[in-house]
């Protein structure tokens, strides 16, 4: 019968790519990339901050948007304006996102990993194999798309993609806000070239899994 397979292809690949993409930007998200981009993206000049106090309070942005438990954004630094009321209410929505797709990434791992241990169990890997190459094909094909929408107009490849996760009008900051100037646009474009490479890298391990898987799956006997 080939609705088993069929299924397990198909679950396979939804869950794959939404890990794949979940890891992706999970790993943007670790305290070493803000620590190293956000002085490189000019915002010690923006700011008028040191670099060691622009990677504090970065830093201080970064934990915020990514444990509900996080303190409160100071809105006043050194002395000049810091996080107002739009700032912090942007990064709560922030927060719900981030919080929402690591909630998607852990459920989609979880429902893999059983899905191929069944699989294997019976000794009918095919679905799986297929699956993985699906979700790797797949995610090179947004990542192709990505790069082709943000090398024609990154500003407005930016624009829509904030438009689907938030509300018009509640992302948008004078350049003076202090959110703006400690991550600034270079800052942003250094992260979706990051986060191309790093989704790339995971298209390439899940399409080799898939042929490799596919090879396992021929020389085993279906129980």
């Amino acid at each position: 019968m080939r609705s088993a397979p069929n299924r397990r292809h198909a679950i396979v690949a939804l869950t794959s790519f939404v890990v794949a993409l979940g890891l992706s930007v999970s790993i943007l998200l670790m305290p070493w990339f803000t620590y190293l981009v956000v002085p490189a993206s000019g915002a010690t000049e923006l700011t008028g901050f040191s670099e060691a106090r622009v990677r504090e309070v970065a830093e201080e942005v970064r934990y915020f948007i990514s444990h509900s438990d996080a303190p409160a954004l100071p809105a006043v630094v050194d002395g000049t304006p810091g996080f107002d009321s739009s700032s912090v209410s942007h990064l709560e929505d922030v927060r719900d996102v981030v919080i929402g797709a690591r909630w998607a990434t852990l459920i989609a791992m979880l429902i893999l990993g059983v899905v191929a241990a069944e699989a294997l169990s019976r000794g009918e890997l095919m679905g799986v194999s297929g699956g993985l190459r699906t979700a790797g094909w797949s995610t090179l094909g947004v990542v192709v798309l990505a790069a082709l929408a943000g090398t024609l107009d990154f500003d407005a490849l930016f624009s829509a993609f904030h438009g689907v996760f938030f509300k018009a009008g509640t992302w948008t900051f004078p350049a003076d806000a202090l959110l703006i100037r400690v991550f600034p646009l270079p800052f942003w474009s250094t992260a979706a070239v990051a986060w191309a490479a790093l989704s790339l890298l995971l298209a390439a391990m899940l399409i080799t899994a898939g042929f490799v898987g596919r090879r396992v799956a021929r020389g085993m006997p279906t129980k």
